[in-house]
């Protein structure tokens, strides 16, 4: 068996080279839009990730590490090693307390100084709104009574109020930050906690290379891809920050009590609240995983234990025997896990039965329908998601990852996929490490979502095992090169690209992100409205009627804003055409996406003096929410012409600027007729 495990975590390294070396992403459609966006990312980070993007400054790089090495001999890698001896010297708390307080303090400074406390993507908004929902102590908001102007997608409005999409657990960890005073607590909190465990977990799995597992969780709370991750509220890093806890209680339950188990199950439940996919894939691996390849379970007693020098067991029997698997060592901790696991599922399950109508569908599918689940069929917009699509847009998201989660110039995919390939074996820490990190793109090519936002996202929880395997990889590699200049030479250009990476490459992550503008409001008790794009404003129009969100979507695509005006108003396009027009002018100063706002001030359907944020439908249909909340002064959040600023302007201001006059017999109420398919009409959703 042990041959076999060889083998197969060889095919894994050249699949790994492959999907990298090889522009594999060129297989994508550039006449899709979203396939082509994916095609322009992969060109782009494959000609970085192999130097061309640095010209010769790269090349110059590797020919002067060549040429630097042959005198060397082997004395740089030597040196850097006597190093790394150093960092495994001190006690395993103080650099668990050390690394989990940069990441924490480096968290918060991202959020402020780069994000400015807001959000860049929905997703986010989304759950912030969730969790202030939670704080109120409230399950959901209120079934909305005017939903046009606050329907988003990714909220779904059902019978028992106005819920995410999204599980509740990230939303849940939120709400105790908004309670303490800011959302800013939770995610700097679990960006600690990422880094503490993190360094205790890898000082008991790796005690013989304890240098490298702390170098690795260290590199983890520094890359911009996990900082931009937490500092932007996105669930990702907490799936990574719940995975370290659960790998540390995992460890313990092997010389200590079985309850330790139970804390992991409990850490795996977190973990597939926040995201199902990414909980039950990380989930599994470090805490089943960790006991299926404990020395204990295959009868050795030399545990990773951070207070023993000695190494444990390299026992090259890779797979447990069905009679050890019955083993009471084993049952007892699967039976504690499953124990601290199972009020997370009940829970959930409860959960989903109150808003989508069963404890086994998720709010995606509520949200979406069916086709938003894995697999290989048409995704919820229509496209066509199969094995090429899956193989294109994974080779991007591989190609892209020593970029965005580094921001180095290394590809750092194929280093490990060159470590698989050439080492003589792998110790039971890589092994855990290399499911971690494989197991997540695996699960990401079944999906249909991809995308580049933040670096490769969907593979954020697995960043810890990326980031420990750089380390792994790359002083594999220096050590099995000979002659001793080789070792050098790879030294040096790895030093190279960690020295991009602080000089340049770390901040640039950064600089392409630019949150919603947030206008300062001074006025009390306003309603502040928020103008969006048109096809925006439609698709909220849509969703308040109960079309779900694929439908939406489908429509948009599909039928032009004019078309869809047409069939609110139950008439033919021609005869509405003067009300187009003054909605495409409308547009004319840009637009805001309201999702970004709703989650700050006063909540939709819970009474307020602060700020309450709604979606701009035009002049005669905000008059029904006017009406509906006399008591609060309206205005508009208009760009400022001469600098592009948004601020806040008086109501009739900015009516006047967006909309003008009414043009006489506009269609501008609407009748109540369902959307219905005929001519000059469009779908309705299912």
């Amino acid at each position: 068996m042990g041959a076999a495990f060889d083998a197969g975590r060889r095919i894994l390294g050249l699949v790994l080279v492959a999907l990298v070396a090889v522009p594999v992403f060129l297989i994508l459609d550039p006449n899709v839009f979203a396939e082509q966006l994916m095609r322009r990312a992969g060109i782009e980070h494959w000609r970085f990730a192999w130097g061309r993007a640095g010209g010769w400054w790269t090349v110059g790089w590797v020919a002067l590490s060549i040429a630097v090495a042959v005198f060397t001999r082997g004395a740089l890698s030597r040196a850097i090693g006597r190093l790394g001896s150093r960092v495994a010297a001190p006690p395993g708390w103080l650099v668990a307390t050390i690394v989990g307080s940069v990441g924490a303090g480096l968290t918060a400074w991202v959020s402020i100084a780069v994000f400015d406390g807001r959000t860049v993507l929905n997703d986010a908004s989304v759950q912030l709104l969730q969790a202030r929902y939670f704080a109120e102590g409230r399950l959901a908001g209120p079934p909305l009574v005017l939903p046009e102007f606050w329907t988003i997608q990714f909220m779904i409005q059902t019978a028992a109020g106005w819920v995410s999409q999204y599980p509740p657990m990230h939303a849940l960890a939120l709400s105790f930050g908004f309670a303490l005073g800011s959302p800013l607590l939770t995610v700097a909190a679990l960006a600690g906690l990422l880094g503490f465990f993190l360094v205790l977990s890898v000082d008991r799995l790796m005690p013989d290379r304890r240098e490298i597992g702390r170098l690795g969780a260290a590199l983890t709370v520094c890359a911009p891809l996990v900082l931009a991750l937490a500092a932007s509220y996105m669930n990702h890093a907490t799936v990574a920050a719940f995975a370290a806890l659960a790998l540390y209680l995992a460890l313990r339950a092997e010389t200590g009590s079985a309850w330790w188990a139970s804390g992991a199950g409990a850490a795996m439940g977190a973990m597939v609240t926040t995201r199902p996919v990414s909980g039950l894939v990380i989930g599994a691996v470090v805490t089943v995983g960790v006991w299926l390849t404990s020395p204990v379970l295959r009868g050795s007693s030399a545990i990773a234990d951070p207070a023993s020098d000695a190494e444990p067991d390299d026992d090259t029997d890779h797979v447990v025997s069905v009679s050890r698997l019955r083993s009471p060592w084993l049952l007892r901790r699967l039976g504690g896990w499953t124990l601290g696991g199972l009020p997370f599922a009940l829970a959930f399950g409860w959960f989903n039965a109150r808003f989508f109508g069963s404890p086994f569908t998720l709010g995606y599918a509520a949200a979406s329908g069916p086709n938003h689940g894995l697999g290989f069929h048409e995704d919820p917009w229509g496209r066509p998601y199969e094995s090429t699509q899956a193989l294109g847009y994974t080779s991007t998201e591989l190609v892209s990852l020593g970029r965005e989660l580094l921001g180095a110039p290394l590809p750092l995919a194929a280093l490990l996929g060159v470590f698989l390939l050439v080492a003589r074996r792998l110790d039971r820490a890589d092994r855990l490490l290399v499911a971690w990190a494989s197991l997540p793109v695996l699960a990401s090519a079944l999906y249909w979502h991809h995308d580049l936002i933040f670096g490769p996202r969907m593979l954020g929880g697995a960043a810890p095992a990326w980031c420990i395997l750089a380390f792994v990889a790359v002083v594999g590699l220096v050590r099995r090169i000979r002659p001793a200049w080789g070792a050098d030479a790879l030294t040096l250009v790895v030093l190279g690209a960690v020295a991009y990476a602080a000089a340049e490459g770390w901040r640039s992550r950064f600089d392409r992100y630019t949150p919603a503008p947030l206008p300062r409001v001074e006025q009390p008790n306003a309603l502040v409205f928020v103008h969006e794009l048109w096809a925006d404003r439609v698709g909220g129009r849509l969703a308040a009627r109960g079309l779900r969100l694929d439908s939406v979507r489908t429509l948009l695509t599909r039928y032009h804003p004019c078309q869809l005006e047409a069939a609110f108003a139950g008439t033919e396009p021609r005869e509405v055409i003067d009300e187009c027009r003054r909605q495409e002018a409308s547009d004319s100063l840009g637009g805001l996406g309201v999702t970004n706002y709703l989650w700050l001030d006063d909540l939709p359907g819970i009474p307020g003096d602060g700020t309450l944020w709604a979606r701009d439908l035009g002049p005669e249909r905000n008059a029904r929410l006017l009406e509906a909340h006399p008591d609060r002064t309206p205005m508009y959040v208009l760009p400022d012409r001469r600098g592009g600023e948004w601020g806040l302007v008086p109501y009739e201001r900015g009516v006047s600027s967006l909309w003008g006059d009414p043009p006489n017999g506009a269609a501008t109420g609407e009748t109540g007729r369902s959307v219905v398919p005929g001519e000059g009409g469009v779908e309705g959703g299912r």
